[in-house]
């Protein structure tokens, strides 16, 4: 039927087993091990995740039922808890992982794979068309005409056997620049090479043969005679391939494709994985453009991934210089079945009748590019001079120039035939170079140009920037998102670094320093090594990746949004959950901003750089998401995420130090400033200072933010106008750049060349694809290995209410020393003087070394432990020695106005004061006369002392 994908079936080599299949497209090898997800798989994966959250809740409903009562310390419900919410976590993540995962598969490789697939191809068609489209009028192509590109059939040692190409013998390949779509289907192999030397034109033949070939599928489209699936032309330049980091050549160009026509992507599938399915099924023809940009070392290599990966119904296009292709085809072999041609040099005649075309009509004869270009006069050194000029004119590059120097500017090329200035055809070449920029930013053109106006110096130096800037990445492109690799490291990554501190005050108020021990008495991490390691990781990705723009999208975002929230919601609730004593209600409050971040980041997708009307726009569009979405940005990333996520740390650990509520033994009420931990201006500092490391973290990570910071650095140094944006869009209406969709390049490699000069580098050895650099294998594990390792010094944390306000407090006997017991008893002596020993200091006094009278002090603190809070510590103290002082009671107890709660015992002979304050506890014994009425004053004047000598906690 008319419409049906049609089954291209071909045999080729050795036996193979055969197989009826619906639709068979040649195209290239991914050699991964890939396998379609089955039903089976499916049901068998929804079966484990159900048993796993049916054991977890189970587990979860018996544990609470036993604890009903609410009398269970928090420590006893950790590890039950733990377990059952693990299990149930497990569960979902497995659940919603499988369901994606099938989705993804019945797109890529179950029924729906054709229709799926040809219709990504038609969205790609449309993006290539309106791209291209826009570059063509930017080159002015057709304006007045196209420069008249000639070529030959190359060398036979250039091409593979003409049996592998035709099937037979050899073809003429000669052509010109109109042809170049008929000179490829004269090649039944599809494979053609393209050679020439710089500046001949190939790379603006193949914006062409790629617009021939998308105008032929709009005509078989409207005659409704195309079959779904064609091969859509996709120009791919080499030049950003870095085969050291990503040896894949085709996983590059799936992923180069996926991030320049983002619109290509569906609700299951992303467009780097449609881009990468529709090279494998040949429904693209790749144009390999730049073979020659590749270093040496690489070129044999790339060739023989061509021809290992390519299948025998693949079709490609490369494009390189001569003798760069020559010798990578030495030391590998030639492309497979490729013909290949040989761009010509334009002769006088084809510069004559293009550059007298594009020239103002001149009453002066002389002066014509038809006069200075003929060699035909009288006069032979005249003759010769314009021979040397031909020479020098006979790529298109060269022509180019001439016409932007002398056609567009009104300049009189006789001066050209100067032998003094010009001795030969470099010389000429080198000037046309040089005098582009100037001739660009003339003066005398401003009145003609609207806009700001630009100084010629200043315009060079800057162009000059931008060319060493892209030499230095390795890049013939020149984007804004780009330019912060440029800026020093400490000005590059200073939001990230200001985020970071704001991330540390705000950890101020909720005792980060504090020591915690862990379970099984292992000391955990204290949460400020913990957030300078995350942030230490974020500065460090950061630095290896440059962000890129991103747009508000809806499309497909649901499954994103539970595979981004399958995992992170039920860890928070279970970490919040346990710190709170299992109370669930109260753990989805602090949930609800994680949730809106890592949800807020899934509704934001990789800027489509192919249809961006211009670089400015996408800056628009970065910028608009920031705003929009403020901080869900650093949630894009699971990495980066981390690191923004401690800064949900603070407020949640103060509205936890309000929420837990202390086990006092029974009979003991909690202090009465015990609401008062947390204060107005403890909240205060905790939300202006996490809001704003939010805030930061999402500006630091976003393209928009970085390109605020370079720009004002790059302004403030010289290297960049104030007006950045400007002068590039003024740059390419002059001619010295040419936009791409959202991307900028130099309108010739040459000037760029001549700009900044490529550096000589020393040959580099074949890349191996089993060797990835050292951080890439590290960084993806790195954060949720340190992540898994904190998670319980962290529930711990958070479990411990932060009220220890002494973190110490001086020694008995320097709080009962010997001028102070002199006073309570004479020619006082130490009988004992014991340091602190698990949170304990005795200190006691008698006279002469006689047991009475005497005067004892015991002073204990109490220390936060898992689960437990100071104060509790030192209330139970107090409680146990009241206890034993009840049972052998030999006189009166009443009640003290001392500290937060003071007990009073008087007997003959002696007293004993209990006093407690906060989580310290002051134990004072005397022995002798007068006693009882000295005692409690001793008491209060030590008190005193150990307040004031104590070391706060804020």
């Amino acid at each position: 039927m008319q419409g049906e994908p049609v089954a291209r079936n071909e045999f080729s080599g050795t036996a193979h087993t055969v197989i009826q299949a619906h639709t068979i497209y040649g195209g290239i090898h991914f050699n991964d091990g890939r396998r379609p997800v089955t039903g089976r798989w499916l049901a068998g994966q929804l079966l484990l995740a159900g048993c796993s959250v049916a054991v977890g809740g189970s587990l979860f409903a018996l544990r609470a039922r036993d604890d009903g009562d609410g009398s269970a310390l928090p420590g006893s419900m950790l590890g039950p808890v733990a377990v059952a919410v693990a299990l149930a976590t497990v569960g979902l993540w497995l659940a919603v992982r499988a369901i994606l995962r099938h989705r993804r598969s019945r797109v890529l490789w179950g029924d729906l794979s054709g229709p799926e697939l040809n219709a990504a191809a038609d969205r790609l068609a449309s993006a290539v068309r309106e791209q291209l489209g826009r570059e063509e009028r930017l080159r002015r192509l057709q304006d007045p005409a196209p420069i008249p590109v000639r070529w030959d059939t190359a060398a036979q040692d250039l091409i593979d056997h003409w049996e592998n190409v035709t099937g037979g013998g050899p073809v003429d390949l000669g052509g010109r620049f109109e042809e170049i779509t008929d000179v490829l289907d004269r090649v039944p192999s599809g494979r053609l090479v393209v050679l020439g030397p710089a500046g001949t034109g190939k790379s603006v033949l193949m914006v062409r043969l790629a617009l021939d070939r998308l105008d032929r599928l709009d005509r078989l489209d409207r005659l409704d005679r195309r079959a779904p699936g064609e091969r859509i032309p996709v120009i791919l330049p080499l030049a950003t391939w870095r085969p050291q980091a990503q040896p894949d050549l085709w996983e590059w160009a799936a992923e180069l494709l996926g991030t320049r026509y983002a619109s290509v992507a569906t609700g299951t599938a992303s467009a780097r994985d449609l881009a990468r399915e529709l090279l494998r099924t040949g429904r693209l023809l790749p144009i390999l453009d730049g073979f020659d940009e590749l270093p040496a070392a690489v070129r044999p290599q790339a060739l023989r991934t061509l021809n290992g990966t390519l299948d025998r119904a693949a079709q490609i296009v490369l494009t390189s210089r001569e003798g760069e292709y020559r010798d990578a085809a030495g030391e590998a072999r030639v492309l497979t079945g490729a013909a290949a041609v040989s761009v010509r040099p334009l002769t006088l005649a084809d510069l004559t009748a293009y550059l007298s075309r594009t020239a103002t009509p001149s009453p002066r004869a002389g002066s014509s590019w038809r006069q200075v270009l003929d060699p035909r006069t009288s006069d032979p050194a005249r003759a010769a001079r314009a021979r040397v000029l031909g020479e020098a004119l006979a790529t298109p590059l060269m022509a180019s120039l001439a016409r932007k120097a002398y056609s567009d500017t009104g300049r009189d090329p006789a001066e050209l035939l100067d032998p003094g200035r010009f001795p030969d055809s470099a010389a000429i070449e080198a000037h046309l170079l040089d005098q582009f920029v100037p001739a660009t930013y003339d003066a005398s053109l401003a009145a003609a140009v609207p806009g700001r106006h630009w100084d010629a110096e200043d315009a060079h130096r800057w162009l000059t920037f931008l060319a060493r800037h892209a030499r230095t990445l390795g890049t013939p492109e020149v984007t804004w998102w780009s330019l912060p690799r440029a800026l020093p490291w400490p000005v590059r990554h200073a939001a990230v670094i200001a985020a970071m501190v704001l991330g540390l005050v705000a950890l101020a108020p909720i005792g980060y320093s504090r020591p915690v021990e862990g379970p099984l008495g292992i000391g955990s991490p204290p949460l400020l090594a913990v957030a300078v390691l995350f942030g230490v990781t974020a500065v460090i990705d950061d630095a290896m990746d440059i962000p890129q723009p991103r747009a508000l999208t809806t499309r497909g975002r649901i499954p994103l949004l539970l595979r981004r929230t399958a995992a992170v919601v039920p860890i928070a609730v279970f970490v919040v959950m346990v710190a709170t004593m299992g109370d669930l209600r109260s753990s989805l409050y602090p949930v609800v901003p994680l949730v809106l971040l890592v949800g807020g980041g899934v509704w934001q997708d990789t800027a489509d750089h192919a249809l961006a009307r211009s670089p400015r726009a996408l800056l628009r569009s970065d910028r608009r998401t920031v705003l929009a979405l403020p901080g869900t940005r650093a949630f894009a990333d699971s990495r980066r995420a981390c690191a923004a996520a401690l800064s949900l740390l603070p407020p949640l650990a103060l509205f936890l130090s309000q929420q837990i509520t202390t086990n006092y033994p029974p009979g003991v009420t909690p202090p009465a400033h015990s609401e008062e931990l947390v204060t107005g201006g403890d909240w205060l500092l905790v939300s202006l200072s996490s809001v704003a490391a939010l805030l930061l973290y999402g500006f630091a990570f976003s393209a928009w933010g970085k390109f605020a910071v370079a720009r004002l650095w790059l302004a403030a140094t010289g290297r960049l106008p104030w007006h950045l944006m400007e002068f590039l869009e003024d740059a390419c209406e002059r001619g010295a750049l040419r936009q791409s969709g959202g991307v900028l390049s130099f309108r010739h490699r040459t000037l760029q060349d001549r700009l900044a000069p490529p550096r000589p580098s020393p040959p580099t050895p074949a890349p191996t694809p089993d060797a990835p650099s050292p951080w890439q294998v590290l960084a993806p594990a790195l954060s949720p290995f340190v992540l898994c390792l904190m998670l319980p010094g962290l529930v711990i944390t958070l479990n411990t209410p932060d009220d220890e306000r002494y973190r110490s407090v001086p020694e008995a006997c320097v709080l009962l020393d010997q001028h102070l017991a002199a006073r309570a008893i004479p020619r006082p002596e130490a009988t004992t003087r014991e340091p602190f020993s698990n949170g304990e200091s005795r200190c006691y006094w008698s006279t002469d070394g006689e047991m009475t009278p005497r005067v004892d002090l015991v002073v204990t603190i109490g220390r936060a432990e898992a689960g437990q809070s100071a104060v509790q510590e030192a209330v139970m103290v107090f409680r146990s020695v009241d206890t034993i002082s009840r049972e052998h009671a030999r006189g009166r107890r009443s009640m003290l106005s001392l500290g937060q709660e003071a007990v009073w015992w008087r007997w003959d002979g002696g007293g004993q004061v209990l006093v407690r304050q906060d989580n310290i506890v002051l134990n004072m014994d005397m022995h002798g006369p007068a006693a009882d009425t000295r005692l409690p004053a001793f008491a209060e004047e030590v008190l005193h002392r150990a307040l004031t000598k104590a070391r706060r906690s804020s």
